[in-house]
């Protein structure tokens, strides 16, 4: 996404937030019957969505397409909005409608009415997908990867045009650890309810780290990964990796299948051992992310290194086990 249309977005955001009313009885029966909230809980949600210029919101012409059919499904458009968010962060939550989740990244060949990802952007009105070149018995060809929340949206773009579109891509999922750092609080991290108001943005001034683009990065490993060979082969590099002995504090390992380490959330002053790892890039982070899958996720971490007897504390990220009821019995 180009600086520009990021801040259009923004515009958006900040435009809809000052023209929304307060929620009314209807916003709290719709609210109710599509997620099982409460009074209360809609009007904390809906006021924590509407202070959240980030929040992924639909462009109007998006709105426009599918309006009719997810105003017979019971939305109206800040409650699919938020259908769309519950699909990003929570893909086991039960919900009305199925639908792919935000956290599986996703491949298909470009193709019909999306010929490139600038005909992709235009016509769905959707940033979050990039490019990628393959070559195969039809010569080249360009992939776009997106996420969960685009493949659903490309789907309902091509659901409804009229005349139909013959065109329908075959998305490949892609098993990859999800990553989504937030800037406005330290979620997620181990050990920490980052949803308490101590945890979240006080002023302007104040950042979070690391960042979601933010390279080279920390890691901490404490599976398979702390073996150098294995670490080396992962990420495709020609020497061993440094690994720096470490710990962390919040969390605890179990065991996933009788042969998995699997890091979940522990007392504030539960520690795990294990090793740091700087990562250089984005591609070095990717294919620790497939190499992990989805049952992990990516979470921020306050990791203490031990250089020849010398601590040091800096900021890092490290791969939490995203289920823990699939977990061996201790």
């Amino acid at each position: 996404m180009d600086l520009l249309q990021h801040l259009e977005e923004l515009a958006v955001g900040v435009n809809r937030s000052e023209q929304e009313q307060e929620p009314t009885a209807d916003d709290l029966i719709r609210w109710n019957s599509l997620f099982g909230y409460s009074s209360s809980e809609t009007l904390n949600i809906i006021a924590s969505l509407r202070a959240n210029i980030n929040v992924h919101r639909l462009s109007d012409e998006h709105w426009d397409m599918i309006k009719a059919l997810k105003e017979s499904e019971g939305y109206d458009r800040e409650s699919y909005e938020h259908q769309l968010q519950l699909w990003s962060t929570n893909p086991s939550r039960p919900s009305r409608i199925q639908a792919s989740s935000g956290t599986f990244s996703y491949i298909f060949k470009l193709g019909g009415p999306f010929a490139d990802i600038g005909s992709l952007q235009h016509l769905v009105g959707v940033s979050s997908a990039e490019a990628r070149v393959g070559y195969g018995d039809d010569g080249r060809a360009v992939f776009a990867r997106v996420d969960g929340i685009t493949k659903r949206v490309i789907e309902e773009w091509l659901e409804s045009q009229s005349p139909p579109v013959t065109y329908r891509p075959t998305f490949i999922r892609l098993s990859q650890s999800p990553k989504d750092l937030s800037d406005v609080s330290s979620h997620p991290t181990i050990g920490i309810d980052s949803s308490l108001p101590q945890h979240r943005m006080r002023d302007l001034d104040q950042s979070f780290s690391p960042r979601q683009t933010e390279y080279p990065v920390w890691y901490f490993f404490y599976g398979t990964l702390t073996d150098p060979d294995t670490l080396q082969k992962c990420i495709s590099i020609s020497y061993l990796p440094n690994l720096i002995p470490a710990l962390i504090k919040g969390g605890r390992l179990r065991s996933w299948r009788r042969k998995y380490k699997a890091l979940v959330d522990g007392p504030a002053d539960a520690e795990v051992d294990g090793y740091a790892y700087r990562v250089e890039s984005s591609d070095h982070e990717d294919s620790l992310r497939f190499r992990e899958t989805q049952a992990y996720e990516v979470v921020r971490c306050h990791i203490s290194l031990n250089v020849e007897g010398v601590k040091e504390a800096i900021q890092g990220l490290t791969f939490r086990f995203r289920n823990p009821d699939e977990l061996d019995v201790d």
